[in-house]
């Protein structure tokens, strides 16, 4: 028995796999260029991924076919995380309500070219999908969550971008902007 290990650039090294292998992913699944990867060697992988994941994944999933950007409620770098980014096209990870607040923050009060968009990018720049642009990436979103953050926590997150699109584009408008399936 083998296990994967990091580098140090956070990647996991798999040039210790060989052909005729067995490989067993993770409860926390795994991106999508690792199972590429998985499936264009001669292994047999079982997939032991969570299935309360995988709902994770369904729902942001959703969001990239309506066009919203995925709000995920966990850590970053967690590898649950990084597998649930790995489904999205454009996304980014809020660690906790007060992080929350920050984004609600600047979908309510930023203007273009105020600089706080950079400001932004400072604080978030590492939990955002690379191409992310607040100004429009947060005009529709959608949230979810990291299985193992806590479901009192992300209710409230959910509650607060409610009330932040409600006051941004008015409450009629909430399910043109807002999409929240619950996932925990």
């Amino acid at each position: 028995v083998n296990f994967i290990v990091k580098d140090a650039d956070d990647t996991k090294d798999f040039s210790q796999i060989k052909d005729g292998d067995v490989v067993i992913l993770p409860a926390f699944g795994a991106s999508l260029d690792e199972m590429r990867d998985l499936d264009a060697r001669n292994v047999k992988v079982v997939d032991t991924t969570c299935p309360w994941v995988a709902k994770v994944w369904n729902t942001v999933h959703t969001h990239q076919v309506r066009g919203l950007t995925s709000v995920i409620h966990g850590k970053y770098a967690h590898e649950e995380t990084s597998a649930t980014k790995s489904m999205c096209e454009t996304y980014i990870c809020v660690k906790n309500l007060e992080e929350a607040e920050l984004v609600s923050d600047f979908m309510l009060n930023a203007k273009e070219g105020d600089g706080k968009a950079e400001e932004f990018m400072v604080k978030f720049g590492k939990a955002a999908s690379l191409h992310f642009d607040p100004h429009k990436h947060l005009q529709k979103i959608g949230l979810a969550n990291q299985t193992t953050m806590y479901k009192k926590e992300t209710r409230a997150i959910g509650q607060l971008f409610q009330r932040t699109v409600m006051k941004r584009f008015g409450p009629d408008l909430i399910n043109d902007h807002y999409y929240e399936f619950d996932t925990i």
